[in-house]
């Protein structure tokens, strides 16, 4: 299946409201927004505004109710896409699949070797038992009260939760730190048809250690490859990859940090160790920028979105999750079974008494 060049203008048979191409909110297309490509090398996350509207000329009020209207549309894109896997005719989703496999090269006698380096034993064979099938995954990487778990109630809970899986990863578990640090993510990837989201991701496994200098660089360069050989191998089977980074300003972190000490409700939020994180903001910064950049690649690309304000990088999130649906250009599986007749003996049916 070709991929669509102009997915935001794709034809979205059988989706209610409005179609893609119709209310969309931002000025330019979202897919390259906020792709840090656009900005020098090397990339420098003090160059992306944190505040600022990129791309959408309205406020608060209208993003709200754009969030809300076009929460409808990603719910209708997402029961498409569950409904694509669970009765499309077998020839159109290995249509879909492959379709999805091409954005990355087939593996090479070389990828294997690295990934044979790089790879536990229990990876490869975790791997192989990842079922094949289009789904889409949304890794959400920021600071602390940068909005990520906001964003998952607030942009995935306009989904049916029945086909969606979320996944909080924080300090791995003793048993985990026994495993290969992929067996955890892979054990949380999220099924064919549906949409995952991340609360942090399989980036925590470069991010932490480079800023806590625990591991070496050799060591640190050899995971960041990992990252890369993953990623590739899970678009293969399918996976639709949108990662974004919510980038928030060292004092609007400060503002949404003391606020949690100002509510009781939001003590549980808050831990000790976000204090000692502070004192590092910068060596955070300067650490996921070059992960950003070398880990951004078309078939799984980073967006940089400024998270200041919370409405907008939840309109932007879902935005960037409705043009990854609509890419796919699926169609409501038609009906095995005569419309008619069925709406016919429907009719003529009665319901029994309790």
């Amino acid at each position: 299946m070709p991929v669509s060049e102009s997915a935001l203008h794709a034809e979205l048979t059988g989706v209610r409201g409005p179609r893609a191409h119709k209310g969309q909110p931002f000025a330019e297309d979202p897919r390259d927004l906020w792709r840090p490509g656009q900005y020098s090398t090397p990339f420098d996350l003090a160059e992306v505004p944190t505040r600022r509207r990129r791309g959408f000329e309205g406020g608060k009020s209208s993003g709200k109710k754009l969030l809300d209207q076009r929460g409808e549309l990603l719910a209708d894109l997402q029961e498409l896409l569950w409904a694509h896997v669970a009765a499309a005719p077998e020839e159109e989703r290995r249509a879909v699949e492959k379709g999805i496999a091409a954005r990355v090269k087939r593996r090479s006698s070389k990828e294997a070797k690295r990934r044979e380096k790089l790879f536990a034993p229990d990876v490869e064979k975790a791997l192989e038992a990842v079922e094949r099938g289009p789904r889409v995954l949304l890794v959400l990487q920021g600071m602390d009260s940068s909005g990520k778990g906001g964003m998952v109630s607030s942009v995935a809970g306009a989904m049916d939760p029945l086909g969606v899986d979320v996944a909080a990863f924080g300090r791995p578990t003793q048993e985990e730190t026994r495993q290969h640090y992929l067996e955890r993510i892979i054990a949380a990837l999220p099924e064919p048809g549906h949409v995952g989201v991340f609360d942090r991701s399989h980036y925590e496994d470069v991010l932490v250690p480079a800023v806590s200098g625990t591991l070496g660089e050799e060591d640190l360069e050899g995971r960041t490859e990992a990252l890369q050989l993953f990623e590739q191998e899970l678009v293969r089977r399918g996976f639709v990859i949108v990662k974004v980074m919510l980038h928030i300003s060292a004092d609007e972190q400060l503002e949404r940090l003391l606020s949690r000490l100002d509510r009781e409700h939001k003590h549980w939020k808050y831990d000790p160790s976000d204090a000692d994180a502070r004192t590092q903001f910068q060596t955070y910064q300067d650490v996921y920028a070059q992960l950003i950049e070398a880990t951004d690649a078309d078939h799984a690309p980073w967006h940089v979105i400024g998270a200041d304000r919370k409405w907008y990088s939840r309109l932007a999130v879902q935005e960037l999750l409705i043009a990854a649906l609509a890419d796919l250009g699926l169609k409501w599986p038609a009906a095995d079974y005569d419309v008619e007749s069925e709406r016919r003996r429907l009719k003529q049916t009665k319901g029994s008494a309790p």
